[in-house]
């Protein structure tokens, strides 16, 4: 009697067989590409590299060459031999030249002992100190043969990324100001002519302005953060900032955010980079002054020839006065907070303060009340000495003016 393997039996004979020649294959080809790494770059560190047990040693000696550096090809060398670590210590190099940046030394302050990501990069806190600044950043760095690459620069805590170590830097000049932008800025921006224009609105109104315009565009919102030395949520409320570029000593520049500024009309980004300038060419930037003086001026300054209605440039407060009535007291630093809702409405009850004294007693009347603030004085001394009354019935003044500002908006 015949005899007949039963069909699913023989099938699963073959099946067994393939699969230990597949198998088989497999080992072969995942031998091959071990031994070979197609993977790795020939040209940069792999992801295999590993962290040397001297590396705080190693990471210390390259940062002095890279202090002690007095060429671009010296600096670059310093920086390591990828095209990356190449790419990066050339932005830094070109870019101290361009903003003069002058006695820079990066001193190791810890880190770098270990892989914290996948690649098997590192990172490392390193202190930058240069002619009028200083700032705590971080270095991601990819381990080498001879050393570590340097893959980018980071802003570290609350520290402020230095405008030189942030990317590719450029720069452009127009009478009375300077656009600095980095890795190309925004081109839908027309951040030079809003400068000249800017520059220009601040000193006819106020002679005792100073100096030039500096403005900063970055290419990216998080590039912005970390100019300010804030997260990214940090800026989303933020078109354009004034600050000191470095730490209190710094350079007073205006440093947009380019989603946020680019996405406003041509009137507002007018008005936003002439607030800005404002604090910057009066020294403010500098100073710890009321915050309804220094905010309410600076609006005083962008929309004094405005020709917009009032529904449109303040808008919002006299909306709110319609509903809830005038505020009861002038606007505190707690209402100045960046994370608080309706920060609009709070700038725009500042500016009618100003609006209504410049209505009362003029524009020089104005100026010298921020100066004599500037200056030291007190609010109610300056009140006094400029407008001769009280902050109390200036208080009293503006809700009435609120009150019948409202009454013309619909």
């Amino acid at each position: 009697m015949a005899i007949h393997e039963p069909a699913g039996l023989a099938d699963s004979s073959r099946l067994t067989a393939n699969l230990a020649a597949v198998g088989l294959l497999l080992a072969l080809v995942a031998g091959v590409l071990a031994w070979q790494q197609p993977w790795v770059s020939s040209d940069g560190p792999s992801a295999t590299s590993t962290i040397p047990p001297d590396a705080r040693a190693r990471l210390a000696r390259q940062l002095r060459d890279l202090s002690e550096a007095r060429s671009r090809a010296s600096f670059v060398a310093a920086a390591g031999d990828s095209d990356a670590a190449r790419r990066v210590a050339g932005d830094i190099w070109d870019a101290r030249r361009t903003l003069d940046v002058q006695d820079v030394e990066f001193t190791y302050e810890g880190g770098g002992e270990a892989p914290d990501r996948a690649d098997g990069s590192t990172s490392a806190q390193v202190e930058v100190t240069w002619r009028g600044g200083s700032s705590m950043v971080r270095f991601r760095l990819m381990p080498a043969a001879d050393g570590f690459e340097l893959l980018s620069t980071a802003k570290y805590g609350q520290d402020q990324l230095p405008v030189w170590l942030a990317g590719r830097v450029d720069v452009e000049r127009t009478t009375g100001a300077t656009v600095i932008t980095i890795d190309g800025g925004d081109d839908d921006i027309e951040a030079i002519d809003l400068a000249r224009r800017a520059a220009q609105s601040v000193h006819g109104l106020v002679p005792s302005a100073q100096g030039r315009l500096i403005v900063v565009l970055p290419s990216a919102s998080a590039t912005t953060a970390a100019v300010l030395g804030r997260p990214l949520s940090g800026v989303a409320q933020i078109a354009a900032v004034s600050t000191a570029l470095g730490g209190s000593e710094g350079t007073p520049a205006v440093v947009l955010n380019p989603r946020l500024f680019g996405s406003m009309d041509d009137r507002a980004q007018r008005v936003v980079m002439t607030h800005e300038a404002t604090h910057v060419l009066t020294r403010i930037v500098r100073k710890n002054i009321e915050l309804w003086v220094a905010e309410g001026f600076a609006d005083y300054v962008a929309l004094h020839d405005d020709k917009a209605p009032l529904s449109v440039s303040a808008g919002q407060i006299l909306r709110k006065v319609k509903t809830d009535g005038a505020p009861t007291r002038l606007p505190s630093a707690t209402d100045f907070d960046e994370s608080t809702h309706g920060l609009s409405t709070v700038y725009e009850a500042a500016w009618m303060i100003f609006r209504m004294l410049g209505e009362q007693h003029g524009d020089s009347a104005v100026r010298g009340f921020y100066a004599d603030v500037l200056g030291g004085r007190s609010v109610e001394s300056a009140a006094r000495n400029r407008f001769g009354t009280s902050i109390a019935r200036i208080t009293a003044d503006w809700r009435r003016y609120l009150t019948k500002s409202a009454s013309t908006v619909s």
